[in-house]
């Protein structure tokens, strides 16, 4: 490992120690701040949010482009500076900050009782951390997260033990097939993020009115193993404090393993974030190359570089 691994390690474990000398609610107001500064003065690949924005929203004019841009910029520093601040967290206090309620859980229940496991879906929208585990700690079971490493295995290790805080488990995205079926097949809750780009040769899903490669894992998990599926989302209140969000996605139309079947399940989840985006829009992460493999990004991409 390297010795610019460690110093990255040690800074992340100070940013976290410095961070959790404050109050909550402070965190999250320096993170507010923080945001709005990067966004004026760091704007780090402003250009590839920029193009995917008005990919998705040609409608929409340059000031509420930079407004939500501008939002997405506060989302992002303030899911950094929560996640740092996931050691204190409690079963206890967790209900504090997040509600999840007896509704929602017993969704989750429902669809465990059928046991055959439950594979819930999420996207980089809000502080989809926080969600993870939010319900890993107040539902019946806790997850396994299926997550893309690090790549600086010191500071993979720390977010490791953060996300495991509660009782969660991580496997990285390269090792998961196994251990995925595996959780499925023992009743138990399979967590993963769906919404970043796939290779060129996967199944393509309409997004934003554009057909784009889709990851199929989700789908695939759940038609071979007849599991439950909901879609997650995590909502930031005003007042700073969240909601949790699930949708049930039924799929009991489709008989089998097709990839005409992987592929209309995967159109579902791919719809209901759509949805979610389209009505929340500064609380995904618009700085993903989700279009990479779309020509009129690239285009776009060409454009906004030479603002």
């Amino acid at each position: 490992m390297r010795v610019a691994d460690h110093v990255q390690s040690g800074l992340f474990k100070l940013a976290g120690f410095l961070v959790r000398l404050f109050p909550l609610r402070r965190v999250q107001k320096m993170a507010a701040s923080l945001g709005r500064f990067v966004y004026r003065h760091i704007p780090v690949r402003a250009a590839v949010a920029r193009a995917n924005l008005h990919l998705c929203f040609p409608e929409k004019g340059d000031d509420e482009i930079e407004k939500i841009l501008e939002g997405s910029y506060v989302n992002f520093v303030t899911v950094l500076f929560e996640f740092l601040y996931f050691p204190k967290f409690t079963r206890e206090n967790l209900r504090d900050f997040v509600e999840y309620s007896d509704e929602t859980n017993r969704l989750v229940q429902t669809d465990l009782e059928k046991g055959r496991g439950l594979v819930m879906i999420s996207g980089h929208f809000s502080n989809w951390e926080l969600i993870a585990l939010t319900v890993g700690a107040l539902s019946p079971k806790n997850l396994l997260i299926i997550v893309h490493p690090f790549h600086n295995e010191a500071v993979d290790k720390v977010a490791e033990a953060y996300r495991a805080h509660l009782g969660n488990v991580t496997v990285p995205m390269g090792k998961s097939i196994r251990a995925a079926l595996s959780q499925l097949m023992s009743n138990g809750i399979l967590a993963l993020l769906a919404d970043q780009s796939a290779s060129k040769e996967s199944l393509t899903a309409r997004f934003f009115g554009i057909d784009v490669p889709t990851f199929q894992g989700p789908s695939s998990f759940a038609l071979r193993t007849g599991a439950a599926v909901q879609f997650g989302f995590i909502i930031r209140n005003d007042d700073g404090t969240y909601r949790v969000d699930l949708q049930s996605i039924d799929y009991s139309d489709l008989k089998d393993e097709s990839e005409e079947s992987v592929r209309e399940l995967t159109q579902r989840h791919v719809n209901i974030l759509e949805d979610y985006i389209r009505r929340y829009p500064d609380k995904w992460l618009w700085f993903h190359k989700r279009f990479k493999h779309v020509p009129e990004f690239h285009d776009l991409l060409r454009k906004m570089k030479k603002r």
